[in-house]
């Protein structure tokens, strides 16, 4: 939140009609479990006040399934077990090619990492014991959410329905709306059907509610904080509602007033600061806001500091195991690869985690790469890429004690003070074709400089003039 356009939530709460669109109402089954029941503990604390549009009964009903996780501790033991099995299986097959070269020493080398496998698999089978108690009580909360949101859905809480005609006047009018851009609900254009309307329907049965109530404030509170809900600046930041949607509800009801706000803000409004539970929910809550503020550019600093440790010959070896037959013919004959290229790149919550006097962010960034390659064959030199994804774990480190502008400022100005990569994989590896060049070959000798005439042993890559060690080998793998 960079400003607050509402008036204290605790100042007229006791006067206010709360109404929590889909998304935050599923909000309760998508944190941690201490922090889903905070949540639900603060809804339940102001469950007179609660009124349920049916257009958020219906999309409850259709996405309920989808977010909640009544498995989430499931088979959790041997999911993580075939980790370990996967990573050992691919040290193993990496270890048979050193294996080869007949290092000393290296057969007990090889059975000293298999029994710290079999040492992480023990830790993983233990670990289902000591999160038994976790997992009985993980069930009965779900159990507890799920019996006081069906008995809500269930209640007079629930408003009517549009009918027929007041539905037809809404589709023609969401036309218009969602063509000038007017909100709500103009970014869901793209959906099919009448579910493209959901936030105009859902708007439009407020507005209809509010004619009968006595209450003077109606409090909305949202997961969508979408430019057809809000007004952002320039770092994307919520600054306040859209003011067709404050005018359009004036307009309508002029001794009310409307509160449109964010579910982070309404739940920090709400909470007490000096209770260290309400605390750490106010900090997951946040979170994923807090880390799309951070600075792009970094990330991908981070990602390509990681690109220039790879291997090259390594990714070679990866993409053409996994290679079919009409890939392998370009693979095979490879002679450039270029350094990579940083084709997207996404920065996730992977969790967090508050000690006494910080906070621990655990990211996960992911990058997408190419690496431009060409084949050279008789007169065609054949362009495309090894296309692989990069995943970096990283650890954020905050003072408990800074806000979130000092931590941003931390991390743009100390990023080793802050920042932490605590491991990272390079996966998927697949080669694409992009396209074929006759064209190069202006006479006899550049044949010859270009023709690809055997491969190298170490590395399966193609050889010719230009790549050739004189060893047997490519330049690529001296020997």
């Amino acid at each position: 939140m960079t400003s607050k356009w509402y008036s204290n939530i605790v100042d007229v709460i006791d006067d206010a009609t709360i109404v929590f669109d889909t998304s935050a109402l599923l909000n309760v089954y998508r944190y941690s479990l201490v922090n889903s029941k905070r949540i639900l503990n603060h809804i339940q604390k102001y469950e007179d006040n609660l009124w349920i549009p049916a257009q958020v009964k219906k999309e409850f009903n259709n996405n309920q399934e989808n977010v909640r996780s009544v498995n989430l501790y499931k088979n959790l033991d041997k999911k993580l077990s075939k980790h370990v099995e996967t990573k050992r299986d691919e040290l193993l097959v990496q270890l048979s090619e050193y294996e080869k070269k007949r290092f000393s020493g290296f057969t007990e080398l090889k059975r000293k990492l298999e029994a710290k496998f079999s040492e992480m698999d023990t830790i993983v089978k233990g670990y289902k014991t000591e999160i038994s108690e976790e997992t009985g009580v993980y069930k009965d909360f779900i159990e507890e959410v799920d019996s006081f949101l069906s008995s809500l859905m269930n209640s007079e809480k629930v408003g009517e329905e549009l009918n027929f005609i007041e539905l037809l006047e809404v589709l023609k009018e969401g036309e218009l709306r969602y063509k000038y851009k007017l909100p709500p609900g103009y970014e869901d254009a793209t959906k099919d059907g009448i579910d493209k309307f959901g936030d105009l329907i859902f708007w439009k049965q407020i507005l209809n509610k509010s004619s009968n109530i006595e209450n003077k404030y109606i409090i909305l509170v949202t997961s969508d904080v979408k430019p057809d809900w809000f007004q952002k600046n320039n770092k994307n930041e919520v600054m306040n509602p859209r003011e067709e949607l404050l005018s359009e509800f004036n307009q309508l009801h002029t001794e009310k007033q409307i509160i449109i706000i964010p579910f982070e803000d309404f739940i920090e409004e709400i909470s007490d600061f000096s209770d260290n539970s309400d605390r750490d929910l106010l900090l997951e809550l946040r979170t994923n806001n807090l880390i799309k503020r951070l600075p792009q550019d970094l990330f991908e600093k981070m990602v390509e500091k990681k690109l220039k440790s790879v291997d090259v010959n390594e990714i070679f070896k990866k993409t053409l195991k996994k290679a079919n037959g009409y890939e392998r013919k370009y693979i095979q004959t490879l002679s450039d690869i270029s350094h990579p290229v940083i084709e997207t790149i996404s920065v996730n919550n992977n969790g967090i985690r508050v000690d006494e006097n910080e906070v621990i962010y655990s990211l996960k960034v992911t990058a997408e790469c190419e690496y431009p390659t060409a084949s050279y064959n008789s007169s065609v030199i054949s362009y495309g890429g090894i296309y692989t994804e990069l995943t970096l774990s990283v650890e954020l480190k905050r003072k408990l004690e800074d806000n979130e502008l000092t931590f941003i400022k931390n991390f743009k100005e100390n990023t080793p003070d802050v920042v932490t990569i605590t491991h990272f994989i390079l996966d998927k590896e697949h080669y694409i074709w992009g396209s074929d060049d006759d064209q190069f070959v202006k006479d006899e000798d550049d044949v010859i400089e270009t023709d690809v005439y055997t491969t190298c042993p170490d590395c399966g890559r193609g050889i010719n003039n230009n790549n050739d060690a004189g060893n047997g080998f490519c330049i690529h793998c001296p020997q």
